[in-house]
């Protein structure tokens, strides 16, 4: 769908879907608005696995316009309908979805223990890089985590199979002690005399890295 990229590394919140003027009908949510002055009507279809099916209605006719979803069509009047259509979509990825870059069960571990111990949420700060966030303090905005998705030979293992991983302070004289290659890495992209890497794929035992996020969160108070 040539909107794809609106919803691209986004998730539905259904309760969200429902307070914005969506209705259910047996498992799909549906919204309905007019676009153009009323010459069309706009549905949006969201299914349980949050997949989005969008139509244009001719509002006299009842026929299904399609012009706007074909790639290089121009002129002024497809022009319009797909800037409505545009607009009403991003709006909706705006209230109703949330953001979902990362997927491995650790990540996902990761962000629940910041979320629920120190309230933090990820922060995408990069438009041209979608799968990188941070988490820092709040008082000082400190960063104390860093997740990235990276190809694997980047940090020293092998192959080029994408894998999460997560970016952490440690003590520059903890640090030479147990980077190791297997478990422990250089920080990537990050000063590597106070910070280390490891990966989101049970490498590391998940309270072990729980409590190096605990460790990174105090050193990023200094």
């Amino acid at each position: 769908m040539i909107f794809d990229d609106i919803f691209k590394n986004k998730i539905p919140v259904f309760e969200k879907l429902a307070n914005f003027g969506f209705v259910l009908y047996e498992d799909i949510y549906v919204y309905s608005c007019k676009i153009v002055d009323g010459q069309f009507i706009f549905n949006v279809r969201v299914d349980p696995s949050g997949k989005i099916q969008t139509k244009v209605i001719d509002s006299t006719t009842k026929d299904e316009y399609i012009l706007h979803l074909v790639e290089g069509t121009t002129g002024n009047f497809v022009g319009k309908v797909r800037t409505h259509c545009f607009n009403v979509l991003q709006k909706i990825a705006d209230n109703c979805f949330e953001i979902k870059v990362f997927h491995s069960a650790y990540a996902n571990e990761v962000i629940r223990y910041v979320k629920e111990k120190y309230q933090h949420d990820p922060e995408y700060l990069w438009s041209k890089f979608p799968e990188n966030a941070i988490i820092r303090r709040s008082d000082n905005k400190k960063w104390y985590a860093v997740l990235l998705i990276v190809e694997r030979h980047k940090i020293g293992l092998t192959g080029n199979k994408k894998t999460e991983i997560i970016d952490l302070r440690v003590k520059p004289e903890e640090l030479k002690e147990i980077i190791d290659g297997k478990k422990y890495f250089s920080g990537f992209h990050m000063n590597k005399k106070h910070w280390m890497t490891l990966c989101l794929d049970g490498s590391v035992d998940l309270q072990e890295i729980f409590n190096r996020i605990d460790d990174s969160y105090l050193l990023a108070n200094k």
